[in-house]
């Protein structure tokens, strides 16, 4: 299985890989996390909800709520309705804190979860891993603190994984951190994956061939939105430059 090794220095480091494996992260897939109390999972899960365009608002420590469904699009309006038809892959947030094992599964109507059409991550996953090694799209992260208030975060991912593009973004942030700790307002860029400093006329993209292939996508239709169209999206001015 694909291993990436990161380490981060900050709670917006460690958001900021959140937001990069959310845009790999299909629906169908699982991925459990673990690591002790106050190792940053929750924060990762907030980083992933913003990567599949959802607002990481919605996001809290699910201890005692045992799944937490979010469906709320990224920008939504203050009080917006959570409802599906905004949303293209809804997350599921789990917490296995408080399971003993793999049969207190059916408890979670976990059937539901899964026929639910979205992301799965489950924190604690080590407490019901046994019951879900077979799923195909599993993947882990396991989070340890480091000195100086750093974090080490390793992902194991199915091999699947790493054949869709996004993944290029999440290697980026394994190389990085690698060298030290990834860069205030960097970022990887979506067609290539490599490092862009936010000081680049063409940022996120590397350069202006890695920004032409991206419009390539939305064109051909590679790229889907994750809610409607509204109002105030046709009155940007930014729209459609």
């Amino acid at each position: 299985m694909p291993h990436l090794t990161f380490r981060t220095t900050s709670e917006d480091q460690t958001i900021a890989l959140g937001v990069a494996l959310g845009r790999l992260l299909r629906s169908g897939d699982v991925l459990g996390l673990d690591g002790e109390l106050g190792a940053g999972k929750t924060r990762l899960v907030r980083g992933i909800t913003e990567g599949l365009s959802l607002d990481p608002a919605q996001v809290s420590s699910p201890t005692y709520v045992l799944i937490h469904e979010y469906t709320v699009p990224l920008g939504a309006a203050p009080g917006e309705q959570s409802t599906n038809r905004f949303v293209e892959t809804p997350l599921y947030h789990v917490d296995a804190y408080r399971l003993t094992g793999p049969d207190d599964l059916d408890s979670l109507g976990w059937e539901r979860v899964m026929e639910g059409f979205g992301v799965v991550v489950i924190e604690w996953f080590e407490r019901i891993a046994d019951g879900l090694r077979e799923e195909p799209s599993l993947g882990r992260v396991r989070i340890q603190h480091e000195p100086d208030s750093a974090r080490r975060l390793d992902l194991l991912a199915p091999p699947s994984w790493k054949l869709r593009p996004q993944w290029k973004g999440v290697q980026v942030h394994a190389d990085l951190t690698g060298s030290g700790g990834l860069a205030p307002g960097w970022a990887a860029c979506p067609v290539t994956g490599k490092p862009v400093s936010p000081e680049s006329p063409t940022f996120p993209f590397v350069d202006e061939k890695a920004r032409m292939a991206d419009l390539g996508r939305w064109l051909t239709g590679q790229y889907m939105l994750s809610r409607e169209l509204m109002e105030e999206d046709l009155s940007d001015p930014d729209v459609g430059q």
